[in-house]
């Protein structure tokens, strides 16, 4: 590690219920607890260096924009043997903050490529209204 900072995960709604819909995927306990193992190793290695090997750039939806400091990125997975073992996991990554916002992980089956663009652009917009509204909401408390 050069020690810089390591980045910080926050949590996401979209992303929790994507991992969930995943884990059900599973069929024995198991087989789904080292499934969060593996994904959860991978987050903590997203911590140190957001931008591994098998990460790459991800275009945006078109008509979508993000802050100047954020950046869109999807990590490749192979945890298994056929498509069920083929993970992507998208996210976002804010280098200024050293921030990291997961936003949907999926398999082959359930998306071939990608979610379609208008419910990544819904989610990626989400995000960036709650944080809006929570410094807004955060400024009107201190004001108040």
């Amino acid at each position: 590690m050069t020690g810089s900072t390591p980045f910080l995960i926050e949590n996401y709604a979209n992303f929790k219920r994507s991992l969930k819909k995943l884990v059900k995927t599973y069929k024995s306990q198991s087989q789904k607890q080292e499934f969060i193992r593996v994904i959860s190793k991978h987050l903590e290695e997203l911590i140190i260096n957001p931008y591994p090997p098998k990460a790459k750039f991800e275009p945006l939806p078109s008509g979508l924009k993000l802050p100047d400091e954020w950046q869109f990125y999807k990590l490749v997975l192979t945890i298994a043997k056929g498509t069920s073992g083929q993970i992507r996991l998208m996210y976002l990554v804010d280098e200024k903050q050293r921030v990291i916002k997961p936003l949907w992980i999926y398999n082959h089956q359930q998306f071939e490529k990608r979610p379609p663009d208008g419910d990544i652009k819904d989610v990626i917009q989400e995000i960036f209204e709650e944080k809006y509204i929570d410094r807004e909401t955060t400024k009107n408390q201190i004001v108040a």
